[in-house]
């Protein structure tokens, strides 16, 4: 089972934190791909010849956090898949501090064939997946309902900062823009407890987004729309006093 699980400790340094000393988590889902990276490529799902070719994204994913993370934290961040479908495949992620668990997320990733723009098969191309060998099981990521009135707040385009090695927006930057959009003063006396995210079309460079808040009471929707007025992502957000 240990062969299956990649683990890396993280101090939590000062340029990684917002005004109130807490762990952004911009940096926190960087991280997260960076292990489901390396694990990937211990485990054969990915290698260096599939740069500018084939990537993996995220489809889905779901946070929780019981306490927030701050500066000067040191976290133990592990990572392992967990059984697939046919191009649909959960991996999983926990946080540990001082050896208890404070965090976990559950997400989705899909293989893309980065030249045509479209999900390919692992199969497809020559990767096998490896059988699952351990006994870990979250809850698939969560369904976000549109049930509460959106307003638009503001419009971007994705320029260099935002895009990744899959030429499209970087997965995390997705949640920089949502919690621009949220008022300035929440940070002050609420963190994050869970945040959920649909990535439904992606964003390509030098696209404009229009995004669009709902509130209700400590719960936040943003949706991010193209100017085809299609949904390219949603984020659902549960605050909780500090």
């Amino acid at each position: 089972m240990e062969n299956m699980i990649t683990s890396q400790i993280k101090k939590i340094e000062v340029c990684d934190a917002d005004y109130m000393g807490e762990y952004k988590l911009y940096h926190l889902f960087n991280h997260f791909t960076n292990i489901a990276t390396e694990n990937a490529m211990k485990i054969n799902m990915w290698n260096k010849d599939m740069f500018y070719q084939y990537g993996w994204v995220i489809a889905k994913q779901t946070l929780t956090l019981h306490q927030p993370i701050k500066i000067d934290d040191v976290l133990e961040l592990s990572t392992v898949i967990a059984k697939g479908s046919f191009v649909a495949f959960p991996r999983y992620y926990f946080i540990k501090k001082d050896g208890k668990e404070i965090g976990r997320c559950s997400s989705i990733w899909t293989l893309i064939d980065i030249k045509k723009r479209r999900i390919v098969s692992p199969k497809k191309i020559g990767i096998n997946i490896p059988e699952v060998q351990h006994y870990f099981h979250l809850d698939t990521p969560k369904t976000i309902s549109l049930d509460l009135p959106l307003h638009c707040v503001m419009k971007r385009q994705v320029l260099y900062s935002d895009i990744d090695t899959n030429q499209h927006m970087n997965n995390a930057r997705y949640i920089e823009w949502a919690l621009d959009t949220i008022d300035y003063q929440v940070y002050k006396k609420y963190f994050i407890k869970e945040l959920s995210i649909h990535y439904k079309k992606e964003i390509r460079p030098l696209e404009f987004v229009k995004l669009y808040l709902g509130q209700d009471e400590n719960r936040y929707i943003i949706e991010g729309q193209n100017e085809n007025q299609e949904s390219c992502f949603i984020i659902e957000i549960y605050f909780d006093k500090r």
